[in-house]
């Protein structure tokens, strides 16, 4: 059974040409860092928050510093949230780049076939037609899909920031 999907599979990769295994490969690292970026603020960031607020109930209520500790303590939690954010947002603007790329190897099939067999060749035309429409539909979809879980970690980046200033005024009056 899962073998008729594998090959389904590789009949879709190979109408794409060798830019959609460029496009799948990009598909793959974007989601991979989206995925850690998840991952890093559902568990780490928490464990992260935990001890500087424990660390910062021990701190002298007359330090004369106590802005500054806080500004500080925010901006370093800001900084682990949104590394890799701007790689992120790289790759997904390099998808549908990449599905033009396989837009323009899909013409030049094209008209090589056009070239050397004149336009009487319709099926291996149509082939060069489905080597330049796939890639960029798939580069598109990854953007696409990437926006909206890139915006959606971005919200929630900036949810945890300002989640974190007010509980450190708590924690420093």
């Amino acid at each position: 059974m899962i073998e008729v999907y594998l090959d389904d599979l590789l009949a879709f990769f190979d109408k794409g040409g060798f830019v959609l295994y460029i496009v799948f490969a990009i598909a793959l690292f974007l989601w991979t860092l989206l995925i850690e970026r998840y991952i890093y603020i559902s568990f780490e960031y928490k464990k992260y928050k935990k001890k500087v607020l424990e660390d910062l109930k021990n701190l002298n209520e007359k330090n004369r510093f106590k802005d500054e500790i806080k500004r500080c303590i925010v901006e370093e939690a800001n900084f682990k949230l949104k590394t890799g954010l701007e790689f992120i947002k790289t790759l997904i603007i390099v998808c549908p780049l990449v599905g033009l790329l396989g837009t323009v190897t899909g013409m030049i099939e094209v008209f090589d076939v056009m070239a050397i067999m004149g336009t009487s060749n319709v099926k291996s035309m149509a082939n060069g037609v489905s080597m330049a429409t796939i890639p960029t539909m798939a580069g598109m979809v990854v953007a696409l899909s990437g926006i909206l879980f890139e915006k959606r970690l971005d919200l929630s980046i900036k949810y945890h920031t300002q989640k974190l200033e007010l509980e450190l005024s708590k924690v420093i009056k």
